[in-house]
């Protein structure tokens, strides 16, 4: 198993209250298992966002152009 770390956080006491409920309608195995869950979650959207700056920073925040093939198919898209 790859090395671990041990994480603390503070958090609405409402979230935590639910908690319980998303573990057991999720199936997870408890609340490591559910903030492991979480900061997959995190790292997917970081990544998404990331991606979309990328994209804007190439495309210097002007829409990409439209492929030949799919501006002669739909003339008044372009």
């Amino acid at each position: 198993m790859p090395t671990s770390v041990v994480l603390q956080a503070r958090v609405p006491a409402e979230l935590a209250d639910a908690l319980p409920a998303d573990i057991d309608v999720l199936g997870l195995d408890g609340t490591s298992d559910a903030i492991r869950e979480g900061l997959v979650l995190l790292h997917r959207k970081a990544q998404l966002v990331a991606l979309g700056r990328a994209y804007d920073a190439f495309y210097e925040n002007q829409p990409a152009p439209l492929p030949e093939v799919t501006a002669a198919l739909y003339p008044d898209e372009g």
